[in-house]
This record gives C-alpha cells, structure tokens and sequence, in this order.
C-alpha cells in the first residue's frame, strides 16, 4: 500500500515537472512578446475602430458572438499600438494556463486507451510548437483562440468520461450531455473551427483499435447535434441584431468540391511545424511522402487484424479527420490558413505519432521523442523570430517613424504604396504562407488607413485630426505611377519598399 501511493507521487511530480518543462518551452519560443512594440493586419482596424459608442461589430456576422464581447472589451481599452502588447499577452497566458488541462486531458485517455504514454508529452510539446499556435499568441486579432479550442477538447472531453468503455453507454447522460453542449456552443461562438477537437479524445479511442465503435458512432450524432443547434442560435443572433450573413458564414451545399478541397489543409497538417508556401510542389511531394508513410506503417502494425477491418478503420479515421474540419468545410469560403488548423494538427500528429511510437522499442522512444522535440521547438522559434517578428516589427517600426517623422500640420493628403505580398519573401528569403508567416503587414488594402491615422493620432493626440488626413493608397510603385497623382507641399508620400530597402 505504502509503495503504490509514492508511485502514484512520484508519477504526479512526474507530470508537474513536464507540465513547468513545457511552459518553459513557450517561454523560450515566445517571450519576446513580453516587450515588442508591433501590430499587425487587423490589429490596426480593431484599435481604431473599436471605441466607445462604435457600431464595429465583424465577429457577429462570423458567428463569434464571445468573440465580438471580448474584442470590444479588450481593444477598447487599448489607446496606443504599444497598449495592443496587453491583448497579446492575455492570449499568450491564456495558453499557458490551458496546457496544463491539454496536458492531464490527453493523458487521462491515453492511459484509458492503453496507448503509449509519451504520447501525452509528446502530444502537448507538438501543440507549444504548432505555427497555429504561434499566430494565435503573436497575433492580437486572434486572442479567443485559446477559449475555442480548449472549450472544444472540455467539450469531448466531458462526453467521453461518461461514456462506458466496453458497453459505449452514457453514464449519467442528463449531466454529460448538457455540459458537452454547453462547452461547444462557447467554442462555436467564439471561433468555429476550435470544436473541432471535441473529437480527439475519440480519434485516440479509434486509434487503440477498439472493437465496439458505438462510442464513435455516439460522439459523432452529439458533435453534429451541437453545430445544427448553434447554427440555428446564430441565426436568430444575426435576425435580431438586423444583420445579413457573409461569405465565411454561409453555408455550401456541395459537398464534392468540399471534399477535394479538405486534402488541401490535410497536407498542411502532414507538415508539422515546418511551413512551405500553400502552391509549393515540394511541400506536396513530402505531404505524399509522409500520408503514405504513415498509411503504411499503421496497416503494417495491424496486420493481425483482417483487411475489411483495417480498411473500416482507416475509412473511419478519414471520415473523423474530415467532419473535424468541418466549419472551413461546410462555408462557401475556401480559405485554409494556418490559424484554423489546429484541431487538424493535432488529429494528424496523433495518428503519426502514435503509429511512430508504437514502431520502435520501448527503450528507443526517448531518444525518437527527444530528437523530434528538439526539432520542433528550434523550427518553432524559427517561424515565431524569423519568419514572423523580426521582419514584422522593422516594417512597423521604420515605417511608423518615416510617417511620425514627415508629418506636420499642413499635410492634409497621405499618398500610401503598399507592398507587394512577396516583399520579404525577395527581401529576407523567407517562406510566405497565406497571410500569416511572411507578408508584409502594409500589403493587405485596409491597414494603410488606419495604420496611418494612429500614428498620426499618437504623434497629435488628436483623432480628429488623424481623421482629417485624406488617405490614398496603391499597391506597387507602378501602379501609383500610371496615375501620377499630383504631389503637392501639403502631400506625404508613404512608399514603405522603398522605406525598408534602405537601411
């Protein structure tokens, strides 16, 4: 008796030491966002536009209702592009207060599962170093991320505990059911695509192999339940607030394009933490290698079971890895960044890593696991420095001077060039993906304006003023010349290639 409890001690010290190991680990990857003065995209259209008595209120056409409460409770209160720093850090610490329950969930269905128990270290490491994971705490437009996703995994989670191994019975189901609802409408209203992992408790069931599938079968009714149940909420949200619904939330009714559509961001999952550019052939050609390397691995590891049975299973897998997905997949938007894909992700490293581990001995999986993690988190810092903040925050801060610095009362008109999107791309080399790693902030056509007017607004601490500054933009200096605008001594002219090609 006395030996069973300091096991069961030394096993839970065990998992504080990782749990502080892996917020070492965001530590180490993130803390420059401890003290970096930058903004970035929409950041600059929510500072300026969330303020008291504004009628901004984009997250509800979107069906993020908390998303839209917290947006406006957050920017708000934010004055300065320096204040947007606090935003960031709510959603960086956010994160790290949700590893943990990341951290014991996982755990508690892998030993449930009988699956390897590296997998729960492993699993969350892999979850630190994800580029989604890296936008959702560098980018301040995309705060809630931590709320939809971990709602989600507490959302299945809640429904799996409840749910008999053997039998696939719900326990107490007046109890279970209400409380997985509950979760997953917050997690639906506050970003979609978080719900998504409401299935991977069950995705691990199905990976150990089970023999009665009604716990899948069961799981999937009450996941689809739920979306028709907050589609009909947000609905009626949209009728009484007089709102009309918009391209990412309007639902499309063919489902094969869909379908040919899925294997797109499924091969972004196969990439783990290395980013490639969305069109890039080398990128497809690894995601091909390492889909069929995995395939064929896991039906190798299962031959002893028949091959109708294999094939169910792999069908099976496909199938919870596509309804997953499901909110980018059932919108007329097609629309794959990186930012929706951490449900995927973290189904996919599930299956690949499970497969991996369970390939090698037992005494080979520390040195598997420990060369992996050592390459996830170089290459996770990698994307976070180099293909996100440094170029980033020179762009905003050589440009945010060149306007401070040429600004003054007579200027009425502010003639802006943008960039083009592959500026750092040629400039610094590096991988552009969508419009998250590698593009230049001042490309995308609604920062100008109001990166503008806050610098100007910063500099006279007058919005008025800023507000009183006529602001035309061009992408490209060949565009801007074809017109030849007339330049006159109340003009400034904002040609950012041609500010940050000159050091």
């Amino acid at each position: 008796m006395k030996l069973s409890k300091s096991s069961s001690a030394l096993f839970a010290r065990k998992d504080a030491l990782n749990v502080l190991f892996l917020i070492a680990i965001a530590l180490l990857i993130f803390y420059p966002l401890l003290y970096t003065k930058f903004s970035y995209s929409d950041d600059f259209v929510q500072l300026w536009l969330y303020k008291a008595g504004s009628i901004f209120h984009p997250s509800v056409l979107y069906g993020r209702y908390v998303t839209e409460k917290l947006a406006k409770w957050l920017f708000s209160r934010a004055i300065t592009i320096h204040d947007v720093l606090y935003i960031r850090l709510f959603s960086f610490f956010g994160w790290l207060v949700c590893i943990p329950v990341w951290y014991i969930i996982i755990k508690k269905v892998v030993e449930r599962e009988k699956l390897p128990s590296f997998l729960t270290f492993f699993s969350v490491l892999y979850l630190v170093c994800t580029p989604s994971l890296s936008i959702y705490v560098r980018w301040a437009s995309c705060f809630e991320q931590f709320i939809a996703y971990t709602a989600g995994l507490l959302s299945g989670y809640i429904l799996y505990t409840f749910m008999e191994p053997e039998s696939g019975n719900i326990r107490r189901p007046l109890l279970a059911i209400p409380g997985a609802l509950t979760l997953g409408i917050v997690s639906l209203f506050t970003y979609q695509n978080g719900f998504g992992c409401f299935l991977l408790p069950f995705l691990l069931h199905l990976t150990s192999k089970p023999r009665n599938l009604k716990i899948i079968l069961l799981a999937v009714a009450i996941y689809l339940s739920t979306y028709v149940i907050y589609y009909l909420m947000f609905k009626l949200n949209l009728q009484a607030s007089q709102l009309e619904s918009v391209n990412r939330a309007t639902i499309s009714l063919n489902p094969f394009p869909k379908i040919r559509f899925f294997f797109r961001p499924l091969a972004s999952a196969f990439h783990f933490t290395f980013l490639f550019n969305e069109r890039s052939i080398i990128g497809f050609v690894i995601y091909v290698i390492t889909f069929l390397a995995w395939v064929s691995a896991d039906f190798y590891q299962s031959r002893g079971i028949a091959l109708a049975t294999r094939l169910k299973f792999f069908v099976l897998t496909i199938f919870l890895l596509i309804i997953i997905y499901l909110p980018s997949l059932v919108v007329k938007e097609n629309y794959f960044s990186n930012r929706t894909l951490l449900a995927l992700n973290m189904a996919v490293f599930f299956l690949a890593a499970n497969t991996a581990l369970t390939a090698v001995k037992e005494s080979a999986r520390v040195t598997l696991i420990a060369v992996f993690s050592f390459l996830f988190v170089l290459n996770a810092r990698y994307n976070f420095v180099q293909e996100f903040l440094n170029p980033v925050k020179a762009e905003y801060q050589r440009v945010s001077d060149f306007i401070e610095n040429n600004y003054n009362s007579n200027v009425t008109t502010v003639y802006f060039i943008r960039p083009h999107e592959d500026f750092f791309v040629r400039k610094h080399g590096l991988t552009r993906s969508w419009d998250e790693f590698g593009v230049p902030s001042t490309f995308f056509p609604w920062v100008p304006e109001f990166f503008t007017r806050q610098v100007i607004f910063e500099k006279t601490k007058s919005r008025k003023i800023a507000e009183g500054v006529s602001i035309k933009q061009w992408l490209g200096k060949d565009e801007f010349l074809k017109t030849a605008p007339p330049i006159s001594p109340n003009t400034m002219l904002v040609d950012v290639e041609e500010i940050l090609s000159h050091q």
